[in-house]
């Protein structure tokens, strides 16, 4: 009896101390998401999501608190605003058209005043120009969405532009390339404030193949080595159904195009468009209403083509551009070869 009694105090003894422990655990992490009319959806929703697996709290803030719009016309209405938001652990800057809120005081000095605060700034794509624009990444190194890196580093200087990162943590403020990039540096922060192991398990729960390594970098995608031309197209003529696709080493482009100009017409004006581009030599084609131009790019032979399709009756009716890496397909060729 005696034994039982012992038995029965060290159990109440050992349910108090646990009772206890639970009650003083730390509180949550807190992430505000700051939003602002034109933000792109997943720029804030991936982040959300990520946040939300990892137990954060987590609370939208626009600078009224009023319902905002987003770039695809979804109305949100923020949790707070500016001056009813809690204090907050971390602040993600989605991107988006941050034409307008990057040059808001209100959200510059608000912006300024959560830095001193918080323990992390996150941006994603566009939002790393709201962060340079208050002066935050100063003397820091940042990545932003891959059309906006160029614009980035010539805007500010000072600012130390990557385009071989999906994110760059800079130890308070980590900013991450464009859209989907956001889910990498959400994972990234959660590992930072939960581990390595509650990230890599929320990845796996929502089916995302995270990679700390060898990653898909957007900037690095052939595209890059499009010409930026001038084209003077016809003044009827209507584009549609616009693709584009492609990996480090070919990309392919296509419209549809409705127009009276014929195919002759069209390839003038491809060919007087690359006139300003004298690093491009063009080369004969034995393709039907083809145009090829040729350019040593880093030891690597590339080539761009320009071709018209036209309908049964002859008519143009979709224009292709490709670019390809030919120095790349002859190791494939060679390596398939030699094995």
């Amino acid at each position: 009896m005696r034994n039982l009694l012992i038995s029965l105090c060290l159990f109440i003894v050992t349910l108090s101390s646990f009772n206890t422990w639970a009650i003083e655990k730390k509180e949550p992490f807190k992430v505000g998401i700051l939003m602002f009319d034109e933000v792109q959806i997943i720029d804030f929703a991936a982040p959300y999501e990520v946040f939300g697996h990892a137990r954060f709290e987590i609370y939208t803030v626009s600078a009224t608190g009023k319902p905002i719009t987003t770039a695809m016309g979804l109305k949100v209405t923020p949790d707070h605003s500016f001056s009813s938001l809690p204090e907050m652990d971390a602040i993600v800057v989605p991107g988006g058209d941050v034409s307008i809120v990057r040059k808001n005081k209100q959200v510059l000095n608000w912006l300024k005043e959560q830095h001193r605060k918080v323990d992390h700034v996150l941006s994603v794509c566009t939002g790393s120009n709201i962060i340079a624009e208050s002066g935050l990444l100063n003397g820091l190194s940042a990545t932003t969405f891959h059309r906006n890196l160029d614009d980035l580093a010539n805007e500010f200087p000072e600012i130390n532009v990557l385009d071989d990162k999906r994110y760059v943590d800079n130890g308070k403020i980590i900013t991450s390339a464009g859209l989907s990039s956001g889910i990498d540096a959400s994972l990234y922060l959660v590992s930072k404030v939960n581990g390595i192991e509650s990230a890599k398990t929320i990845a796996m729960y929502i089916e995302y193949d995270w990679k700390q390594s060898d990653v898909f970098i957007r900037a690095a995608m052939a595209d890059k080595y499009l010409p930026t031309n001038d084209y003077q197209w016809p003044e009827d003529a209507k584009f549609s159904n616009a693709i584009g696709f492609g990996d480090k080493n070919n990309w392919y482009r296509s419209y549809g195009v409705v127009t009276s100009g014929n195919i002759d017409k069209l390839l003038k004006v491809f060919s007087s468009a690359m006139l300003v581009n004298t690093d491009w030599v063009s080369k004969a084609s034995g393709a039907k209403n083809t145009l090829l131009w040729e350019k040593t790019i880093k030891e690597n032979l590339w080539q761009l083509e320009w071709k018209v399709l036209a309908d049964e009756k002859g008519k143009a009716n979709k224009l292709i551009n490709t670019l390809s890496n030919l120095s790349a397909v002859k190791n494939i060729d060679l390596a398939q070869t030699v094995n």
